[in-house]
């Protein structure tokens, strides 16, 4: 019992220093710049002449963020390139319909499907099976920032020689968001918190630490299952 119970106090100290270290961080930049190199090809000297498809790999729900946004910078580029787009989602009726609506509505009417696979390592090697041609030709990968190093590190693994990806990152807010001069009534005698660092910046930091200790340790799975 006492074992159990020290052991539990050990569990307890490590989780505080842990908490403490997040917190700490969320006041810099750090979480935001971890983010940042996820959605950074891991070749840096990748580049395409002219890509010839673009591949979009979901796995959310329609309508939600991460899918909406693969699917706006999925259809700029394809109407950029003037080139195909092939959706890599899990088999879902309803979100296959729902993505393929939105891609029409956005102008882009070639569109391919692969289905298979619930996870990134089984796309890809379901993937080169199912189109092997595109191992030789030039394509975009689109997905969310946080999985793209994931997804372009299984794609070189299963063959895919020329391949470049693009992180689907939201775009930033560019106005005011002070208090300033601003009728907000309520009780007076409690201050407005104007620091827009605690209002907002903190708790999006600590948001992106979650997302990126998550990716880092799939990262590290990956690595060690021989799939990256």
């Amino acid at each position: 019992m006492r074992i159990l119970i020290k052991s539990i106090k050990i569990i307890f100290f490590i989780l505080g220093i842990l908490f403490s270290v997040m917190i700490l961080l969320a006041f810099t930049s750090r979480p935001f710049y971890a983010y940042f190199r996820l959605g950074q090809n891991p070749d840096k000297n990748a580049s395409l002449h002219h890509p010839q498809q673009v591949v979009m790999f979901g796995g959310a729900g329609m309508p939600s963020e991460d899918n909406l946004m693969r699917l706006y910078h999925t259809a700029a580029l394809a109407r950029h390139f003037e080139i195909p787009v092939l959706l890599v989602h899990p088999k879902d009726s309803l979100c296959q319909a729902e993505m393929t609506r939105l891609l029409k509505q956005g102008g882009i009417n070639n569109i391919r499907y692969m289905t298979s696979g619930s996870n990134t390592r089984s796309q890809a090697v379901e993937l080169i099976a199912d189109y092997p041609e595109l191992a030789e030709e030039e394509i975009i990968v689109v997905t969310s920032p946080e999985h793209l190093r994931r997804t372009m590190k299984c794609l070189h693994k299963v063959g895919f020689n020329h391949v470049i990806g693009k992180a689907a990152y939201p775009a930033t807010v560019d106005f005011d968001l002070s208090l300033k001069k601003q009728k907000l009534g309520g009780n007076e005698a409690i201050p407005s918190v104007e620091s827009v660092k605690m209002r907002y910046t903190f708790f999006n930091y600590l948001k992106l630490e979650i997302t990126c200790v998550r990716e880092y340790l799939a990262l590290g799975y990956y690595k060690i299952k021989g799939w990256i």
